[in-house]
């Protein structure tokens, strides 16, 4: 099997993802604190503490691995540039360098639709589009698809990088009674179609070291263009945010 690595394997997103991972590569599942994904363990993925700020930490944990899924960060939109600065920035770094240093093949990065999200709600943004940040959580994320372009280009790594979109946005917002609007449904993912299409990133034949691909659901009107997300992995999203009740 395989060799993968996920980090950030606690977070919202891993903690989703490894259910669909852990029979189908030799998984192991990283984060500052695994306690709450404790469960896994028994069901033969391996579990490791580790701090992404420390380039030595990564390397050890890249050794022997194909593929990593790097998710590990700070998640949010409000933080500021000393709150970023050390996990998506450093870490990315870190992360990027130590798997190109052991012979990793492929890393999956967590980009966000974050470094896009400046452009008006009824432009639709294509993977070609220039970044558009409007904070500095979207600027961390842009970091990082400029230094996966570096990785993918210079060296033998490939990198593809997901802008994810809003990550089950509507369930939250039907659990905190909120009506969502336009903007909402159209920037939508699910967990299941979030979940296809990191493996099939991790699976895709690749016609370039680095490609930037949109992670949505299939939504009726969608905020980020799908379209060569689609033909570039056989990314086949199943949901839609208008549909959502």
């Amino acid at each position: 099997m395989k060799k993968l690595l996920l980090t950030g394997a606690a977070g919202r997103i891993g903690s989703r993802l490894i259910e669909d991972l852990v029979d189908q590569y030799d998984l192991t599942a990283a984060d500052k604190d695994c306690t709450t994904i404790a469960e896994w363990k028994d069901r033969g993925c391996r579990l490791v503490t580790f701090d992404v700020t420390d380039l030595s930490d990564c390397r050890q944990l890249c050794g022997g691995m194909d593929t990593v899924i790097h998710l590990a960060g700070n998640p949010s939109p409000f933080a500021k540039y000393d709150e970023l600065k050390g996990v998506n920035i450093d870490g990315t770094y870190n992360m990027m360098q130590a798997a190109s240093e052991q012979g990793v093949s492929r890393l999956i990065f967590a980009s966000s639709i974050h470094a896009v999200k400046g452009y008006a709600a009824d432009e639709q943004v294509k993977t070609t589009s220039p970044v558009r940040p409007p904070d500095l959580y979207g600027a961390s994320k842009a970091f990082g698809e400029a230094i996966g372009h570096y990785y993918g280009y210079e060296t033998d790594m490939e990198v593809v990088a997901i802008r994810i979109g809003g990550y089950r946005s509507l369930e939250v917002m039907k659990e905190n009674g909120e009506e969502p609007d336009m903007r909402e449904r159209s920037t939508y993912v699910s967990k299941r179609d979030l979940n296809q299409l990191i493996q099939k990133c991790a699976e895709a034949t690749l016609d370039k070291p680095f490609i930037i691909v949109h992670g949505l659901s299939d939504n009726t009107f969608k905020f980020m263009d799908l379209t060569d997300t689609k033909e570039k992995t056989r990314y086949a999203p199943v949901d839609n945010g208008f549909d959502f009740q």
